[in-house]
């Protein structure tokens, strides 16, 4: 018996430095900028000099890297490699990839496919217009609020914990009198996205175009993804939103029973 004792303990010990190094991770990535050792073992209720270890272990595979400045860890250059070896792999662009491809042959638009990323939205696959004027936009493009209508969906669709610490965050880096975002505001609008189940904003970024998001739901009936419909600015077509709504919708609520959501995607099948 002692000897299946001691040879537990290394794996669970094992097991917990994993489990403590993706705390770490995702919290680089959820706060979105370089982070001191004080404040992540202050997140983790962990001592700094335990904080420090995992860090230099991490450091040394790439996954962290110290600022120029030393005075704080960001994300490193391995995560953006695994990164991009995941989204070829993410389940949900090979599912969605089918029905986007149906979808702009019906309604004649670029298409994206985006999941969270830290309070913002990362672009994973897209589906051209195939028009000469249709907007360019790669994968590992990231959206952010309050401009993006996809952020805003997916932050509409967050956990409330997380939604309030990404606008808490943005509010410490927006603090500026010029700057339109306003969390309150947000928050109602918000609201609103989640009673109608789709977000649409005419020329966020100036460029000539609209966008409409629409959430997909997974079998945890969370949020997986938002499918956006791109589209040139028609200033005297007032029933865009609702024409293009209908049936990015009913590809949404395709896609989330595909993945196994029942109750996120009959109530969005209501909405339509």
């Amino acid at each position: 018996m002692s000897g299946k004792k001691s040879a537990s303990k290394p794996k669970s010990s094992t097991v917990h430095s994993v489990v403590v190094a993706v705390k770490l991770l995702e919290y680089l990535a959820e706060t979105g900028r370089p982070q001191r050792v004080t404040d992540i073992a202050a997140h983790l209720r962990m001592t700094k000099a335990r904080v420090s270890r995992h860090l230099s272990t991490l450091s040394d595979l790439r996954m962290v890297v110290k600022t120029p400045d030393n005075s704080g860890y960001r994300l490193g250059s391995m995560l953006f490699k695994l990164s991009n070896a995941a989204l070829d792999q993410y389940e949900i662009t090979n599912i969605a990839y089918r029905y986007m491809v149906l979808l702009k042959n019906q309604v004649a638009e670029t298409l994206l496919l985006a999941i969270p990323a830290g309070g913002d939205a990362l672009i994973v696959s897209s589906v051209s217009s195939g028009k000469p004027f249709a907007p360019q936009i790669p994968r590992g493009t990231r959206w952010a609020v309050p401009t993006s209508p996809t952020a805003r969906l997916m932050l509409a669709f967050s956990d409330e914990p997380l939604r309030e610490r990404i606008l808490s965050r943005r509010t410490e880096r927006d603090a500026e009198p010029d700057n339109e975002f306003e969390p309150n505001r947000l928050r109602r609008r918000m609201a609103r996205i989640r009673s109608q189940f789709h977000e649409y904003d005419e020329n966020p970024y100036d460029t000539g175009f609209s966008g409409l998001a629409v959430p997909i739901f997974n079998h945890l009936e969370r949020l997986e993804a938002a499918l956006t419909v791109v589209m040139p600015v028609r200033p005297n077509d007032s029933g865009q939103e609702a024409r293009f709504a209908k049936p990015l919708k009913e590809t949404a609520v395709e896609i989330s029973r595909v993945l196994g959501s029942t109750d996120m995607s009959d109530k969005m099948a209501a909405s339509i």
